[in-house]
């Protein structure tokens, strides 16, 4: 089943890409796996992927026969489920959740609590929403490898231009961290225009840009349009996402991956903010003198800007 995954997404892959996606696979995440695998499950499947993923803790003590009755199926989808996600059978999916829950401070660490598990508190939110983003954090420690991170440096310190790409609420992200970037005199753009209007975006890359891809959990047509143009043109690309690395593979540079928590429209931002930030500070000590000149003469504008305002003249 694991290899009919592969099949399924190989006419995106460089040659010889199939063979590596097992390898990396055999490493995933089951959050990674989930995300690689959906295009190419049945719908009883995707259900009890869905359900191993909202319920980690409670799977890991129920067998085939107890996930397929509480989800009206069979044991026998059960297990193609879980083989087709990569794992050898059901105990060697249970083991890396054991090892997943163990790495947990507390079960209210969970990254799908949802709203009503909360309650209305406001200490407990906030005491919540702090100790997930610590733990996240933390984890970043692990996910966010190094060479992966200096690589995406290179790419943008040589960059002409930087086109960053991000929908709903990644939008605004895209929006601060392009102004960012303009702030310390480097070209930048965000795009965050859907359906038919994303082709005035496309058209507009050119040599000499570097794409940024933010996407999350699962993968848009304006994500993969945006990585495929790049590549129609050769630019390099960086993919800033949580799970997605497996199931996007071939079609970036690099990847910076990250969890973060929740989902939909409570799902916390801190850690995306954390890796654009990294990236700026890391392009500023890139240049140091050029960022500190550009600050002093940032400074040095909206000073006039403020006696302007007052009333003053030059």
């Amino acid at each position: 089943m694991a290899a009919a995954v592969n099949a399924t997404m190989s006419g995106r892959r460089r040659e010889g890409a199939p063979a590596r996606k097992r390898e990396e696979k055999l490493a995933a995440s089951l959050d990674e796996r989930i995300a690689a695998s959906r295009p190419s499950l049945s719908p009883a499947e995707d259900r009890v992927a869905t359900f191993l993923d909202q319920h980690r803790e409670e799977a890991v003590f129920l067998s085939a026969v107890d996930i397929a009755r509480q989800l009206e199926t069979s044991d026998a989808t059960v297990i193609r489920a879980v083989q087709s996600l990569g794992y050898s059978g059901l105990p060697a999916l249970k083991s890396e959740l054991q090892d997943a829950l163990r790495t947990r401070a507390t079960p209210t660490l969970r990254l799908g609590r949802s709203i009503e598990d909360l309650g209305d508190d406001p200490a407990v939110v906030l005491e919540h929403v702090l100790a997930t983003e610590m733990q996240l954090l933390q984890d970043a420690r692990e996910t966010l490898r190094g060479a992966d991170f200096a690589k995406a440096l290179r790419l943008l310190g040589g960059a002409q231009r930087v086109v960053i790409q991000g929908l709903g609420p990644n939008a605004p992200l895209g929006e601060y961290f392009a102004a960012r970037l303009r702030r310390m005199r480097r070209p930048a753009v965000a795009v965050g225009a859907r359906g038919q209007a994303l082709a005035d975006a496309l058209i507009d890359m050119r040599r000499g840009d570097v794409v940024i891809v933010i996407a999350y959990d699962r993968s848009s047509p304006e994500a993969e349009l945006t990585l495929e143009r790049a590549r129609e043109l050769k630019l390099p690309s960086i993919l800033i996402t949580d799970t997605l690395g497996l199931a996007l593979d071939g079609q970036f540079t690099v990847a910076l991956s990250a969890r973060r928590a929740g989902g939909g429209m409570f799902h916390l931002s801190a850690m995306t903010i954390v890796v654009l930030d990294a990236l700026l500070f890391g392009l500023a000590g890139q240049d140091r003198a050029a960022a500190l000149a550009a600050a002093e003469e940032l400074g040095e504008l909206r000073a006039r800007i403020d006696k302007r305002a007052l009333g003053g003249t030059e």
